[in-house]
């Protein structure tokens, strides 16, 4: 490997596990020379190049591949087969509490811990104080790690990890557990850490942290390298992957072009001037995701069951819409076909910002708990009015229905709609939302009792 911006880079890796009925058969192997054992193929042929700072995603259904990989990068498992050049210092947190010991304490956990991830025991003793900090488990710090819930192990566990200065950092599923506030802390570090130029390999079944985190994704299918590229696109593959079904045999196929014309119903295309998506490529997910892709790129995936004929955004007068504005009505509507009767019908909306982090969504079954039976023949118009509080930016719809039961995909597309919204003034530029607010700074005297509230 003679670019120096590159940290991790595989060809062809392969790992084959040798899989024994009886723990005895691999000696008898050996001494006969004659196979008593079956093969379990866990990666084949996978290409992989990671960039110095990069933070790339890995999604995959349970038994794809991800764990392994991850080991064979970290060097705690041996390839079969193929070539594997790591470059820097690796740190890797596989499983929760990964070298520390239940019956010792936690701090005595943080030396046994840090140790085993080569740091020696002056390191550790400089750095003790600021990973008890992060960690956030003064009180409980020297009490046996058996004691601590899954959320404070998360917690003393990723703090080691992050105290080495990884040049290379490894995640497996680890931030999936613990409370919200010390997730937001563990991306912040993460971000940190890629300022720095470290690159970060991210597992996680979470497609809003793929997609916030991560500058690229991949997905891992039966030890295959299926679809890589940008993470947004890569995230609604996933998601095709894991909910998408065959569509119907008689499903009519509906052209697109910012929207559908059928039966008088109209979508009015984006302003000109339009949205600038995020780029990448999706590589190899042509040939194995079951979708569809509309005239105008978009990703539609679902049984056919029912179709969506129309859909759009209204402004307050009723009229189409690409822009709106911060703190005015409007309305999402999606106007569904059903071929077949539906007895368990949930549909929806989801706005999404550029990077494909859901901000906000409403469904039926989320609003009043109840599915829709929805009859054979039938036409359903679906809306949600609402007050645009979203910051001024641009934003997309994913729009669909599903089956309640195992939330079997019956017509979805993804970022259907795409829309800006403008103003309003006098918030930070990077503002999700518009709350409205109405600011004061008032000039009040001390008083000698202390702080008083407004």
């Amino acid at each position: 490997m003679n670019d120096a911006s590159i940290a991790i880079l595989t060809r062809n890796l392969g790992k084959v596990y040798r899989i024994y009925k009886n723990p005895i058969d691999a000696i008898k192997e050996s001494i006969t020379g004659r196979s008593r054992h079956i093969k379990r193929v866990a990666l084949d042929g996978v290409n992989l190049e990671v960039r110095r700072g990069e933070i790339v995603g890995v999604l995959g259904r349970n038994g794809a591949g991800k764990s392994t990989l991850l080991k064979l990068i970290a060097g705690t498992l041996e390839r079969t087969s193929g070539d594997l050049d790591v470059r820097g210092r690796i740190t890797a947190i596989l499983e929760l509490g990964t070298g520390f010991h239940p019956d010792y304490t936690g701090r005595e956990n943080i030396y046994m811990g840090g140790m085993c991830l080569g740091m020696s025991k002056r390191e550790v003793e400089s750095k003790l104080e600021s990973i008890i900090e992060f960690s956030e488990l003064h009180e409980v710090i020297d009490q046996p790690f058996k004691t601590y819930s899954t959320g404070m192990r998360a917690r003393l566990t990723f703090s080691v990890a992050i105290s080495v200065d990884p040049d290379i950092l490894i995640v497996d599923e680890a931030l999936s557990v613990g409370d919200a506030r010390f997730q937001q802390k563990c991306f912040s570090r993460m971000q940190q850490l890629r300022a720095k130029s470290t690159t970060v390999l991210l597992v996680s079944h979470d497609t809003n942290t793929i997609t916030t985190l991560c500058d690229r994704a991949m997905i891992l299918e039966d030890g295959h390298v299926c679809a890589e590229g940008d993470a947004k696109k890569i995230s609604m593959a996933y998601h095709n992957l894991l909910f998408g079904q065959k569509k119907a045999k008689n499903a009519a196929t509906i052209p697109s072009k910012k929207g559908v014309i059928r039966s008088g119903l109209s979508v009015q295309p984006v302003a000109d001037g339009g949205i600038d998506s995020p780029g990448g490529t999706l590589v190899g997910a042509e040939n194995f995701f079951d979708s569809e892709t509309l005239d105008d790129g978009k990703m539609r995936y679902g049984s056919g069951e029912a179709r969506l004929v129309d859909w759009g955004l209204l402004d307050e007068h009723g009229n189409h819409c690409g822009v709106v504005e911060s703190g005015r009505a409007c309305r999402l509507y999606m106007v569904l076909d059903c071929q077949q009767a539906v007895d368990d019908l949930s549909a929806g909306f989801a706005i999404k910002d550029r990077r494909g982090t859901v901000l906000w969504g409403i469904t039926n079954l989320a609003q009043n708990r109840v599915a829709h039976k929805a009859d054979a023949d039938s036409r359903l118009v679906i809306s949600a009015d609402c007050v645009m509080w979203l910051a001024a930016g641009y934003y997309f719809v994913t729009l669909g229905a599903a089956h309640v039961e195992e939330g079997k995909k019956i017509d979805f597309i993804e970022d259907a709609i795409e829309f800006k919204v403008i103003g309003p003034d006098g918030i930070f530029t990077n503002s999700v939302v518009n709350l409205q607010t109405a600011f004061s700074i008032e000039s009040k005297p001390a008083t000698a009792g202390g702080a008083t509230g407004p």
